[in-house]
């Protein structure tokens, strides 16, 4: 019994938690014109207010620009389940619990105090084109994407086997029939061994080493590892870069504005404590 209170406890704490997010975030969402209900649940309606905090709470996790009708369908059906819960007659019972009263308070403390400082310290916040140029110009490492291969290979049983293979290539045999014709690696041999795109440090060790020392339409000597006996080739290789200052200027614009946050919550954090009495009881903590 204690178990399933808990779990409920819980479940309840996570469908009130939403609803009071999205009840105080209505105000800092007036961007939402329709005043046209999007479901409506048991005669309950549901607007495009309540739903706009989790589009935007699901972009940020995401890092998406954009939402999908299907993935805000999908945050939709999630407000209809929570309002069928608290629907039923046995919730209520569940709202004078005092362990639940004591959790949803704190929620509620924690949510006024970040939208406070949202209040007092982000509307005030800025980035400029020119701290950002300044920012990827210092930290430009940031932004390096590392160097890529397309390559292929033969999966072989044995190192004979493999050997026997090498020769042929060497002789000028096409390395994708080969791969079709003795690699064990049934999927990728249909596709005449192509690994695909691979990133450096993204693939066994073995094979790392040996793919990103090959010349476009090299052939590298027999790499084993646990899987067997290989023969790789490249295809194409993707030389490391680093991102321009456009493609990453958004993202470095969030970096500054987390900055700035948090020195300025901390500024304003010890200009309260300053003005303050403040005793703490080490012994009791």
């Amino acid at each position: 019994m204690r178990s399933l209170h808990y779990l409920t406890l819980c479940l309840l704490m996570t469908v009130l938690v939403s609803i009071s997010a999205t009840g105080l975030l209505e105000n800092s969402h007036a961007t939402v014109a329709s005043t046209q209900p999007v479901a409506i649940v048991n005669g309950v309606e549901i607007f495009p207010i309540q739903l706009e905090p989790m589009i935007e709470e699901f972009k940020s996790k995401a890092k998406k620009q954009e939402v999908s009708a299907e993935e805000k369908e999908m945050l939709l059906m999630n407000i209809i389940r929570r309002k069928l819960i608290l629907q039923q007659k046995d919730v209520n019972d569940l709202r004078k619990d005092q362990q639940i009263s004591k959790r949803v308070k704190e929620f509620e403390d924690e949510l006024v105090v970040k939208t406070y400082l949202q209040n007092k310290i982000g509307i005030n916040l800025q980035v400029s084109d020119e701290e950002i140029a300044k920012y990827y110009e210092k930290n430009s490492h940031e932004f390096r994407s590392p160097a890529k291969v397309v390559a292929r290979h033969i999966l072989l049983p044995s190192q004979q086997q493999a050997v026997e293979v090498l020769t042929k290539l060497q002789k000028g045999l096409d390395f994708a029939e080969m791969a079709k014709q003795y690699s064990i690696d049934l999927p990728m041999a249909k596709e005449g061994g192509a690994m695909g795109t691979i990133e450096k440090g993204k693939t066994l060790p073995e094979l790392d080493a040996a793919l990103f020392i090959l010349k476009e339409g090299g052939i590298s000597e027999i790499v084993q590892t646990p899987y067997g006996f290989h023969i790789l080739t490249v295809d194409k290789i993707i030389p490391a870069e680093i991102s321009s200052l456009e493609e990453v200027k958004q993202k470095i614009r969030v970096i500054i504005l987390q900055q700035k946050e948090a020195l300025a919550f901390t500024d304003m954090v010890n200009t309260l404590q300053k003005g303050a009495s403040i005793t703490i009881f080490k012994e009791r903590i």
